[in-house]
């Protein structure tokens, strides 16, 4: 009798835990915004608005020979926008390492160990220009000699010849060597061109025997011997440097690997069929990343290198020694042999790689040596707060978005819109999202509605149209579950008052979309020794920090309640119809206001959801995705018909997190929808019983015609009954807790 005169009452001011429509979403004037359009602001170099990763980027990259940098944030931060950024300024132009050209020169004394040759910045092209010419000059040099010799019609040794040519030929071909040795000047190039003349010699000496070797047909000119039009190309193609990597502007070079595979970071050779090492054969060699960047900066996605097999074994080994390594890595097109094996080559890469903060991490466990190469780690934040600098920063970004693609500007209540979108994705009032790629989506998108409707200008509409649809193309579960809650499948209370029952709030995540929608929380009390059952728990359906907001729970109990008996009692708690897994803690404070409603049997409001986590001492702590909860149970409340009964429960810290749609915040001030911030467990169970809690008095006791009291009393109750039904032999000291008896044996 006494619980339903209690039930009865109401608290003295319910409107203490009101939330204004004000306090409900940041907005923009925008009066306020001074432009026009965006095309009014002035053009200048974007903003990232992460000084943090900016700075470790500038030291990292100005500093030689120090490591290498990682950057470090969430997908959609625009890390590889970032990085292009830092390396455009021009203290990012001071040359990392030696710059030169890279040639690669084929086999000629061994075939299995081709060299590389390295020139001056921009005489690749021309060493290149110089062996083609000299190789067609040796080659106008062996015909004229075989020419001269055949028309004198002399009948000679072919070692005779030979020996002839040979002298002729070494005088001619030294002197060209030296002029090119003198153009050219490097040990590379000096060992390159030395083994060049050697070779010519011995090649051509061998041609020359072939073109004055007898006829075999009387009315043939003297010479015999003949070549086709492709033997001259054939003769370049075995001699022929191939340029690789070539620096011309004289500027660290910047190359961003968008696929890197072992191929495609450290090259490999291409043989035609009929090339066999053993024959010198020519062998195409295809540059790598790592050369092509060589004395300046490679970019590359890290998540995607670590997903190739190898990769990081053989980049660990070239960054850690600084030497570049080839793996022996052949496309063969139809021939098999020895590969060819160069000599490792020093290295003057830098890497900048980009990955998350759980990649990143992964690696430091897995391999020691991942954070001492790379050196500088390049923090991201996902938000950025809300200042007048990062504002100017986000219109900016407007500008540069519109500029660069070719949209209409924005007006500006189309910026003004585009600012609180920021917000929302943020979840935070104080703060912005920096997930920049995801804000260039939402503006591109707004631009192609205006452009469908002939506007010159992307006004609020527009943005508000690319949100929604946007929404509408993720938004198909939230959809399905919600078809689930509307046929009575799932079973939700928004009206009337049950014991132990409150509703919950869930929150579905998944790949591009979250969204809450109400659950069942019951809890069922009776006497017994069995403490707090998790079902959840028990079904092996409870994540860890689930499972720890039950045991929180069950420390707030004993910190409130047991300070004078043992709580005796047996309780279970279930999230009704939820057959997945259930991890967090937000579902804490619903559970015990539950727990407590059994117990004192009091029937909790089911028009007002509830979201929270609590303390041990009965405080009410902030959780996550609370926007995405109020706005899941405002839109069953609203297809079901607002009353002005309903409304959610928060704790007062999410506040500043609250960035609600337009709809709710009119039915907020219409009356017709509440939103109610608390600090306490108390302060929750007040608005869902509408009792007061009570405080505990200097006696120990709660003053009557509390809730506190009828929990106590309750509780008291389920103690001494449980101790006379096990008589005075209970056994109370074997539980490790010192809560509950323990049975007599």
């Amino acid at each position: 009798m006494e619980a339903e005169f209690l039930a009865r009452c109401e608290i003295t001011d319910p409107g203490r835990y009101l939330l204004k429509p004000d306090q409900l979403r940041w907005t923009v004037d925008p009066s306020s915004l001074p432009f026009e359009s965006t095309k009014d602001i002035e053009p200048g170099p974007r903003l990232f608005c992460q000084p943090r990763a900016e700075r470790a980027l500038q030291v990292g990259i100005q500093m030689r020979n120090s490591g290498h940098i990682f950057v470090c944030g969430p997908p959609g931060t625009d890390r590889k926008g970032l990085i292009e950024a830092a390396l455009a300024h021009p203290a990012a132009k001071r040359i990392n390492g030696e710059l030169s050209d890279c040639l690669f020169a084929p086999s000629l004394e061994d075939p299995c160990r081709p060299s590389w040759i390295f020139v001056p910045p921009g005489k690749g092209r021309a060493f290149v220009t110089g062996v083609e010419d000299a190789v067609r000059a040796a080659l106008d040099f062996t015909r004229n000699f075989a020419n001269r010799r055949a028309h004198r019609r002399e009948t000679r040794y072919p070692e005779s010849l030979a020996r002839e040519f040979r002298q002729e030929f070494r005088r001619w071909i030294l002197a060209r060597i030296r002029h090119l040795k003198t153009q050219f000047q490097g040990p590379e190039a000096d060992r390159y061109l030395s083994s060049l003349a050697k070779v010519l010699t011995a090649d051509l000496e061998r041609e020359v025997l072939f073109l004055l070797q007898p006829q075999a047909d009387s009315r043939a000119s003297p010479g015999a011997g003949h070549r086709d039009d492709g033997f001259e190309q054939d003769l370049l193609h075995l001699y022929r440097p191939q340029l690789l990597a070539e620096r011309v502007d004289n500027e660290p070079p910047v190359v961003f690997e968008p696929n890197p595979t072992l191929y495609n970071l450290f090259g490999y050779y291409v043989r035609p069929v009929d090339a066999v090492c053993s024959s010198r054969g020519p062998v195409h060699f295809q540059a790598g990343s790592l050369l092509k960047a060589n004395g300046g900066f490679l970019i590359l996605d890290f998540e995607e290198a670590a997903g190739e097999p190898h990769v990081w074994k053989y980049l660990k080994r070239c960054l850690e020694y600084g030497i570049l390594e080839f793996p022996v890595l052949e496309q063969s097109l139809g021939t098999e042999g020895f590969p060819p094996r160069p000599e490792p080559i020093p290295l003057q890469t830098k890497v900048i790689a980009w990955g998350d903060e759980a990649l990143f991490q992964d690696f430091c466990d897995h391999d020691p040596d991942f954070a001492k190469i790379f050196k500088f780690r390049a923090d991201l934040d996902s938000q950025i707060a809300r200042s007048e600098e990062h504002i100017e920063a986000y219109l900016r970004f407007l500008r540069h978005l519109c500029d660069k693609e070719g949209l209409p500007h924005f007006h500006r209540t189309g910026a003004a819109v585009f600012l609180e979108a920021g917000a929302e994705l943020a979840g935070k009032q104080n703060k912005l999202s920096a997930r920049w790629e995801e804000l260039a989506d939402i503006a591109k998108e707004a631009a192609f509605w205006a452009e469908q409707e002939g506007e010159p200008l992307v006004l609020a509409r527009h943005v508000q149209k690319s949100l929604q649809e946007i929404k509408y193309r993720r938004n198909l579960p939230e959809e399905q579950l919600q078809e689930y809650i509307d046929d009575g499948s799932i079973l939700i209370q928004t009206d009337g008052a049950v014991v132990g029952q409150v509703n919950g709030i869930t929150l579905y995540d998944t790949e591009d979309y979250t969204f809450g929608k109400p659950c069942r929380i019951t809890v069922q009390t009776a006497l017994g020794r069995s403490g707090v059952i998790n079902i959840e728990r028990e079904a092996n359906l409870s994540g860890k920090i689930h499972d720890k907001g039950v045991l929180i729970l069950c420390g707030f109990l004993r910190d409130r309640y047991a300070q004078d008996k043992p709580l005796n009692l047996s309780a279970s708690l279930c999230l009704e119809q939820c057959y997945t897994d259930v991890d967090g803690d937000s579902a804490s404070l619903g559970e015990v206001c539950g727990l407590l409603s059994s117990l004192a049997g009091v029937p909790l409001r089911q028009g007002i959801a509830v979201t929270g986590a609590i303390s041990q001492k009965g405080e009410v702590q902030p959780v996550g995705g609370v926007n995405e909860k109020i706005t899941g149970f405002f839109e069953l409340c609203r297809r079901r018909g607002l009353t002005g009964e309903q409304g959610v429960l928060i704790p007062s810290l999410n506040v500043q997190d609250l960035m609600l749609p337009a709809e709710l915040i009119e039915a907020v001030r219409q009356g017709k929808f509440s939103l109610y911030a608390v600090q306490t467990v108390d302060e929750a169970m007040e608005i869902l019983t509408g009792l007061p809690a009570g405080q505990r008095q200097q006696d120990g006791t709660y003053p009557p015609g509390t809730l506190n009291r009828l929990i106590d009393d309750r509780l008291w109750q389920l103690s001494r009954t449980l101790r006379d039904f096990y008589g005075d032999g209970g056994d109370y000291e074997g539980d490790e807790d010192g809560l509950f008896p323990q049975e007599s044996e």
